[in-house]
């Protein structure tokens, strides 16, 4: 998702393209969540409830390049867990109703590029591969002395092609850019970053902002499902 900015004190371009280079990339994507039903119901869940109901996350990209060839995976787990109860009257009698849900959803984007720009300023790469969405949500309710639960869970896997590139500003200041869309077993998914890092000697500091969305086919519970957000993060090079 990110490309290393050229500094002043890397080695010559025909150097670095004989041997691999690494970068891990963890990052926080502070991202709200929504969508539509099959139904027609819309749903809105900002960050700040996000994350009062996160349980774990794990995000972060790899990347390994040679030359102008390249290898990219990123990767984001979620899990939310929240609960709440509300009082009310049934035939004249107080009940309370809780309601317990459990909500986990995996993305991976992994894909292969060939960089088409490379200059001094300005790097981009087209790359293909492919999305992968699981989603799983469990929800547990009691009434009074009723009892239930419910169980939901589905992936869609499509194939996904898009540019991915940096402009150099400065030595250590560069701006970052990636778009990207696909289909498959959904009708369309796309995604959108951009950022600006700043280079120290082993390391990248980064702030941006990221879109992710999927619209799926007229059998899917879902009708329309998005993430956006902003997103910082560190990237180590090896």
């Amino acid at each position: 998702m990110w490309q290393t900015p050229v500094l002043a004190a890397d080695p010559p371009s025909q150097i670095i393209e004989d041997r691999w280079t690494f970068k891990v990339t963890p990052y926080m994507w502070m991202a709200a969540m929504g969508g539509k039903t099959a139904a027609g119901d819309s749903f809105d869940m900002p960050f700040y409830k996000v994350l009062d109901n996160l349980s774990f996350a794990l995000m972060t990209s790899i990347a390994a390049e040679k030359g102008r060839f390249g290898i990219y995976s990123d990767l984001i787990y979620m899990n939310l867990q929240g609960s709440d109860s509300a009082t009310g009257n049934i035939v004249g009698n107080p009940v309370t109703l809780n309601l317990d849900a459990t909500i986990q959803g995996f993305i991976t984007t992994n894909a292969l590029g060939y960089r088409v720009i490379d200059t001094q300023s300005t790097k981009i790469s087209g790359y293909g591969g492919f999305r992968y969405l699981w989603m799983s949500v469990d929800l547990d309710f009691s009434l009074g002395a009723f009892n239930a639960s419910a169980n939901s869970q589905g992936s869609v896997i499509d194939g996904v092609v898009g540019l991915r590139g940096e402009t150099k500003l400065s030595d250590r200041w560069s701006l970052a850019y990636l778009g990207d869309i696909g289909t498959g077993q959904s009708d369309v998914t796309c995604q959108a970053f951009g950022g600006v890092g700043y280079a120290f000697e082993n390391f990248d500091l980064f702030a941006g902002y990221r879109a992710m969305r999927w619209n799926f086919d007229n059998e899917a519970k879902l009708d329309d499902l998005y993430t956006h957000g902003p997103i910082v993060g560190a990237r180590f090079r090896f």
